[in-house]
């Protein structure tokens, strides 16, 4: 048994950080064999100007295959040789039959081959990430349009404002991933380039016809072209990580969401629980919110590793693999992270537990008290809004102080009664006449948002 050196690949924990899919993108295996599909378009493209033999870049391509070298082996020279690419161009060039292995890595640099292969891993997790932030997208705008109208309270502060509805809140949230969706685009057009700088950044090794090279190596590979070297400019990657960031704030957002809501003193959503999931070890009545719980504790992580690309950014001279090294931890460990999180958070959105009931319990709780803004604003007709704010600011403090109902405080006022005149008291103190342009608000922000 294979165990985890960390909780990203521990067999205990492998429920709570990561998923299956984002593993199989970032693994040792594949992350070789992306290294090892560099240089078999690298030998395809020298091939396609002449400067290697065709046969051979076909041999080359048919060699670079990780199952078809000894992956163990190549792990134990690469703590020999202190050198994490030198041990597999040597099994790739002894893999190639004939004279061929003598074209593999020709002209190139390690950082060239590393850097786009991590390009290459970027493309495959950008595109899990895509998909998972559309279908979370897609599921929110579907419990925006069946809570349309459901009245919830509005909290600011910690506590309860105005009466809102739950279709409003998740209408916001899923704006928030669209913006999100144009940033994981556009960033596509900046990452997804070669590297081809050769050993100082100057293509010298790559000869006269480096320029032509360069666009079809890039052209193999399906990837854009730099308009410069960029072994000590990492900013595209580090881009890609300020952008997981982001949408590790928000994912990490919505696990807070409904942590908070499936309080038991609130109670009004749900994450939900399996048949054969246990709450406590001690406790059987626990709902423990485990999934938010771990989205929670992943974004807060990779948000952590943000600071770290920035820093990656500082580097020196022509190359500075001091600074560099930290990208080949923050990478994959950064997509894993946000992988699990956002397969989560569309499990518990997926099948939220809404209680439309308790929403609407929770709005009476103050006693009327949620709507003070109705109140004032009425008042504010015929007293002027200053006066009426005063007013309705005692007659709260009243309803409190004297725990008394703040109706019941209300209609006992000469001033409110005088002003009120005619006025339904209770219509007036029904939070669904207060909910504003709510479920308006949500049809605009389905209508101009993009469907996934």
């Amino acid at each position: 048994m294979r165990l985890g050196s960390c909780f990203l690949d521990s067999l205990t924990v492998t429920s709570f950080f990561g998923n299956a899919e984002m593993r199989s993108v970032f693994n040792d295996r594949q992350l070789m064999q992306s290294w090892l599909d560099v240089e078999a378009a690298l030998a395809r493209a020298q091939a396609s100007l002449g400067v290697v033999p065709h046969a051979a870049a076909e041999q080359i391509t048919a060699a670079a295959r990780l199952d078809r070298l000894d992956a163990d082996a190549l792990a134990g020279d690469a703590v020999d040789t202190v050198h994490p690419l030198v041990p597999l161009v040597r099994a790739l060039t002894a893999a190639c039959p004939g004279d061929a292995g003598r074209y593999v890595h020709l002209g190139a640099t390690t950082q060239d081959v590393m850097d786009t292969g991590f390009v290459l891993r970027c493309r495959a997790g950008l595109d899990v990430v895509q998909r998972q932030v559309d279908e979370l997208v897609r599921i929110l705008r579907k419990l925006a349009l069946r809570h349309r109208e459901t009245p919830m309270p509005a909290r600011t502060h910690g506590q309860q404002a105005l009466p809102t509805t739950f279709g409003l809140r998740a209408a916001v949230w899923q704006s928030e991933l669209q913006r999100h969706r144009e940033r994981l685009t556009e960033l596509r057009r900046r990452l997804l380039v070669t590297s081809m700088g050769g050993a100082a950044g100057t293509m010298a090794g790559y000869g006269p016809q480096a320029f032509a090279l360069e666009r079809a190596v890039a052209a193999e590979l399906d990837l854009g072209v730099a308009d410069t070297p960029w072994h000590a400019t990492p900013d595209r990657f580090a881009e890609c990580l300020m952008v997981l960031g982001l949408v590790a704030a928000s994912a990490e957002k919505l696990a807070r969401e409904v942590y908070f809501l499936g309080r038991t003193e609130i109670g009004e959503a749900h994450e939900p629980q399996r048949a054969s999931q246990v709450g406590s070890s001690t406790m059987p009545h626990k709902r423990n919110p485990i999934r938010c719980e771990a989205v929670v504790a992943a974004a807060s992580t990779l948000r952590a590793q943000v600071p770290l690309a920035m820093q990656a950014m500082v580097a020196q001279d022509d190359r500075d693999m001091g600074v560099g090294m930290t990208l080949w931890k923050l990478l994959p460990e950064s997509f894993i992270l946000i992988g699990g999180a956002l397969e989560r958070l569309v499990e518990v959105f997926g099948d939220l537990r809404v209680s439309p009931e308790r929403m609407r319990a929770n709005l009476d709780v103050t006693g009327g008290l949620v709507l003070s803004e109705a109140v004032m604003l009425r008042l504010a007709g015929p007293l002027g809004r200053e006066q009426a704010h005063h007013l309705v600011m005692r007659i709260v403090r009243d309803s409190i102080d004297q725990d008394r109902p703040f109706a019941e405080v209300l209609r006992a006022d000469p001033q409110v009664t005088a002003a009120l005149a005619g006025t339904d008291v209770t219509t007036l103190l029904d939070p669904l006449s207060y909910v504003g342009h709510a479920a308006a608000l949500v049809d605009r922000a389905l209508l101009t948002s993009e469907t996934p």
